[in-house]
């Protein structure tokens, strides 16, 4: 009979909590320890287009060239519990190229880009022994604040049920789907206004 192992604990409650903003060459300065942690918590899905064609590295690395860039990361007694990180879309992006809006969305109006209308939300991490304790919650909220962009838009993969329903209970909009690159799965496209 198999055995189910026992939930691994979260963290102690008076655990130090730091989140720290960071930029593209703080990043680009060391890429292992996003990459370590990209490989672990997606063990299970590495052999997926979207976890390897470009491959992880890859896309950090563009994306910390990029104007508007940060990352966010929340560590948990020194120990990395998870991180998110964005860049402001250029005018001219692939971003919502396929997209097919939902029901009573205006294609155009949600595709269209103008200067710093909009920061891409590129990845949102958090290691499995801190889920269910505000990590996305915290780096989110720092990831989000204080910027100049009019929204933020985030692509969740089909399936992801977890990501999906974090976002939509904090105030996303669920506008349509796209591919992102070819050969990955379709995904969620979600929107959230950063200013009124």
């Amino acid at each position: 009979m198999p055995v189910t192992p026992a939930p691994t604990a979260g963290p102690a409650p008076d655990a130090r909590w730091h989140l720290e903003n960071l930029r593209g060459p703080d990043v680009l300065a060391d890429p292992r320890p996003w990459a370590e942690a990209y490989q672990t918590v997606y063990a299970d899905s590495l052999h997926l287009p979207d976890h390897r064609e470009p491959a992880f590295g890859e896309r950090l690395a563009f994306s910390a060239s990029r104007p508007g860039f940060r990352l966010t990361a929340c560590h948990v007694d020194d120990e990395l519990a998870g991180f998110a990180y964005g860049y402001t879309l250029p005018t001219t992006t692939g971003w919502w190229n396929g997209f097919e809006p939902r029901t009573g969305v205006d294609a155009r109006e949600t595709a269209r880009e103008h200067p710093s209308r909009t920061l891409a939300l590129c990845e949102v991490l958090v290691h499995d022994r801190f889920r269910g304790h505000g990590v996305a919650r915290r780096v989110l909220t720092l990831l989000l604040g204080g910027r100049r962009e009019e929204r933020a838009a985030a692509l969740v993969a089909e399936g992801n049920t977890r990501a999906l329903d974090l976002f939509l209970t904090n105030g996303w909009q669920h506008v349509g789907e796209v591919a992102p690159h070819p050969g990955w799965r379709r995904h969620h496209g979600l929107v959230l206004p950063l200013r009124p």
